[in-house]
């Protein structure tokens, strides 16, 4: 089988409760409008480095990542890489690319040290990564659409609760579209060469997906904290 992630088509379902691409497609447009709010509350308040990174990263390279992604297995197959290997090789190179953007445009990232926060969290975003691969992605029925959207979300709990942001403020939560858009950006690729050939189509595929992967690098995480430098 050389195609595993199979495209919707319009109106398709994942299931019995599965949404349709149209509410998916749905929640994407609420998404970019919500983050476009946010750039122009951004801008007026002189945070120009976030909007420099989203804009960048989130739309132009998360653009063309999506636009692009139907090559991706293709290109790793002729290479012999299309496995888990391939897979965290991919995951992890495209994590550096953000982590260093991101450092290199001004704003802060886990470590202040770049070697340090590259391992750090490149490292512990590998079980993310793993935790579709090997588990998620065999058991629950997710479209390629609704996959990205779960998949991006663990973004929200990296970003709000690993910082310990949201439990001083509990607002920090109306950023989560943009968080999820650049972990969109940077789940789309990998995505490409995970097997979406799970049954289950239960609600609780939607909790699953966003909190079993976080969970699972939780460890990891702490432990890579403890151990760098800072």
């Amino acid at each position: 089988m050389t195609t595993k992630v199979v495209p919707e088509k319009k109106g398709q379902k994942t299931g019995g409760i599965g949404l349709s691409l149209s509410n998916m497609d749905s929640a994407w447009i609420i998404i970019l409008v919500w983050i476009a709010v946010e750039l122009v509350i951004f801008s007026k308040v002189g945070s120009w480095n976030m909007v420099e990174f989203t804009i960048i990263f989130g739309f132009l390279f998360g653009g063309l990542f999506w636009r692009f992604r139907a090559s991706v297995r293709p290109a790793f197959k002729r290479a012999g890489l299309d496995n888990i290997g391939g897979f965290l090789l991919l995951a992890f190179w495209i994590s550096v690319f953000e982590e260093v953007l991101c450092y290199g445009l001004g704003n802060r990232i886990a470590n202040p040290i770049l070697w340090a926060d590259i391992v750090q969290v490149c490292v512990t975003w590998l079980f993310w990564f793993a935790t579709w691969y090997l588990y998620i992605a065999r058991k629950y029925a997710f479209s390629e659409k609704e996959a990205l959207l779960v998949g991006a979300s663990v973004g929200i709990l990296y970003e709000c609760v690993s910082s310990g942001t949201v439990f001083g403020n509990p607002l920090v939560l109306l950023m989560s579209p943009m968080v999820v858009m650049i972990y969109a950006a940077i789940f789309v690729l990998p995505l490409q060469l995970i097997d979406l050939k799970g049954k289950d189509d239960s609600a609780w595929k939607y909790p699953v997906g966003i909190v079993l992967p976080y969970l699972a690098s939780l460890p990891m995480g702490l432990v890579l904290a403890i151990m760098l430098p800072h």
